[in-house]
């Protein structure tokens, strides 16, 4: 006759279990807590630096096209007095202060202000300097607040030559025009973004009026802003406070006269924070209940037999052999304990299959999402002839943490970036992100000053770090109609370089300290002089430590061998040498890391000049 298990070890198992059951959920709703408020700290800090951002780089590429377009209105007037006339007073709608039209020997001709007609340029040094900087700039030039020379205003002055007509076009802003015309900018980005489906992003004035929100829904209402609330700018912290009568969570971020914030519902991220605990519940449950029910029934007649031989066949199962069937059945509690564990491994195939096909699929999107953060259209700028450039990126996992990136920071300049983000897979591609925003927002803030620029992204960095991930960045900002580049080269791999069409080489560049490394790193700028018809290839340690099936690395030499097999090729061409070379050494061995590559090609004013190129 069969025996079961005595009622009393079965009584006392159940509540060993059970204790070790509410123990460890206490430990994840703290941590569950925890996290969620985390994240939500940092998209609401990241959301309120995009806004300022964005509004800021849109401005100030606007207000530079106005300028122009100004410009070109006035001499669409062809002459014609009552034109002109209108011209000069219409600064209203444009929040102008003032327009000056200046003849090529520096005299005042026609001005908004009548009082400015016949000023000259030339007889006071700070007038002097403004013409100077709109007669050498090859676009419209910017000269800071001073106080006017012509009218003892304090100002902002922008000008550019006039294009048809001999002289010049000068137009002054007021602090309060300027801040005015600023503010739009920040109207405009705050009502297009919002935090998830719920939260929200308003831009207060003067005693908590908001100004603008997003998709406007609170446009023009009063927020009451608390003691605490007043003093989140200076802090950077995220608060919790009654908003339009919803307990939120809320972070404020002053950028100049601008006063932003962010507010985000309790209610939402409770509700966030339940759902991942009834998921971590049905996983403990699930947990337990099937070391419970294995457990009872090891606790038998015969039990050593028994454990022994259902031992064997967990150890197969836990070891990856789902193939492994228990079949011990000498007691009814065996017998049950042994259909259990199959039926067990068998939904737990099914398990493995869909989540398998489920990490698939999320794998496959994150990677077109990291795709689709890197330019991937060619030719880049096809308007643009006096370069030609191709670049492309190969992951070892679905997703990588290498990068890379070009830009236009104005029309007359290019920015270049390659990194290698520390690490593999999805940890790296979500810094290779941050990285990527971080090194466009500092280019677009510091133009050709790469040093700084460098720096302040990995002040950024280190302060937002808390994964310890560290990248490689060579970044290289050119001047298109010069050919001039200036570069930092911060732990990357150095580049190489074909003069001419000659024979490419590595040019053993400025080098300094990784990024997000060291808090006092010190950047040091280099610069490459390019000539028509030379090229540049960049590539990420992928390339040269690509392993064959023997362990052996396919290094510099391989590359540039690779490189010089046919120096006139196309960008396109060249890349696709190297990336042959490398499969034909990998064979099919699998990578262990991505490869990244960038090809550069400068051609000058003319695609039909080669002219012998300086060394670096």
């Amino acid at each position: 006759m069969k025996k079961h298990l005595s009622r009393i070890v079965s009584n006392r198992l159940l509540a060993s279990i059970m204790t070790a059951f509410f123990f460890l959920m206490g430990l994840s709703a703290l941590f569950l807590s925890f996290y969620e408020k985390r994240s939500l700290d940092r998209v609401i800090d990241t959301g309120m630096e995009s806004i300022s951002g964005i509004a800021q780089s849109r401005m100030e590429a606007d207000f530079l096209d106005n300028v122009a377009i100004d410009a070109v209105d006035y001499e669409e007037c062809h002459g014609k007095a009552d034109l002109i006339k209108g011209f000069l007073e219409d600064v209203y709608y444009s929040y102008d202060s003032e327009r000056n039209i200046i003849d090529s020997n520096g005299i005042i001709i026609m001005s908004s202000d009548p009082e400015n007609v016949g000023f000259d340029m030339h007889s006071d040094p700070e007038a002097d300097r403004i013409l100077e900087g709109i007669m050498n700039s090859s676009q419209p030039y910017v000269h800071d607040f001073t106080i006017s020379p012509m009218n003892g205003i304090y100002m902002k002055y922008c000008g550019t030559p006039l294009g048809l007509k001999e002289g010049y076009y000068l137009e002054g802003f007021t602090e309060e025009a300027f801040d005015e015309y600023r503010h739009g900018y920040f109207i405009s980005q705050v009502r297009f973004d919002n935090i998830g489906s719920e939260g929200y992003f308003l831009l207060l004035g003067e005693d908590g009026l908001v100004e603008s929100s997003s998709r406007g829904k609170y446009d023009g209402e009063t927020m009451t802003i608390s003691e605490d609330m007043k003093r989140l700018p200076e802090t950077g912290k995220i608060g919790r406070d009654e908003v339009f009568g919803v307990m939120s969570y809320v972070g404020m971020r002053r950028d100049g006269n601008e006063l932003i914030a962010a507010v985000y519902p309790v209610s939402v991220l409770a509700e966030q924070w339940r759902i991942s605990l009834l998921i971590t519940l049905f996983l403990y449950l699930s947990v337990f209940a099937v070391l419970f029910l294995v457990t009872r029934l090891l606790i038998a007649d015969n039990v050593v037999k028994g454990v022994y031989s259902l031992d064997g066949s967990l150890k197969a199962i836990t070891g990856g052999n789902l193939d492994e069937k228990a079949d011990f059945r000498e007691s009814l509690e065996f017998d049950q304990l042994s259909d259990g564990i199959n039926f067990m491994v068998d939904r737990l195939k099914g398990l493995i299959k869909e989540a398998e096909e489920r990490i698939d699929a999320e794998l496959a999107l994150a990677a077109r999402i990291q795709t689709s953060f890197l330019p991937h259209s060619f030719p880049a700028f096809p308007e643009i002839k006096e370069f030609d450039l191709f670049a492309t990126m190969t992951p070892a996992k679905e997703v990588g943490g290498d990068l890379y990136d070009f830009f236009l920071t104005d029309p007359d300049h290019l920015a270049i970036v390659i990194g290698d983000v520390s690490g593999k897979g999805i940890p790296a591609a979500l810094f290779m992100v941050v990285v990527r925003d971080r090194i466009r927002h500092s280019v677009m803030k510091y133009g050709t000053d790469v040093a700084k620029a460098m720096s302040e992204v990995n002040l950024e960095l280190i302060k937002e770090n808390d994964a310890g991930l560290f990248v490689t960045v060579w970044l290289g900002v050119l001047t298109i109609s010069t050919g001039h580049l200036d570069y930092v080269d911060a732990g990357h791999e150095y580049p190489a370089i074909s003069r001419g069409g000659r024979a490419y080489h590595c040019a053993e560049d400025v080098h300094s300290v990784m990024v997000a490394a060291l808090k006092k790193a010190q950047y040091d700028a280099g610069v490459i002089q390019f000539s028509p018809g030379d090229t540049m290839y960049l590539y990420t340690d992928g390339v040269t430590e690509a392993n064959d099936p023997q362990g052996g690395m396919f290094r510099r030499e391989r590359l540039l061998a690779a490189l010089n097999r046919d120096c006139s090729a196309s960008v396109k061409e060249t890349d696709d040498n190297v990336r042959a070379a490398i499969v034909e050494f990998v064979q099919d061995e699998p990578r262990f890391d991505d490869i990244t590559t960038l090809c550069f090609r400068y051609y000058g004013k003319s695609r039909e000049a080669g002219t012998e190129a300086g060394e670096l």
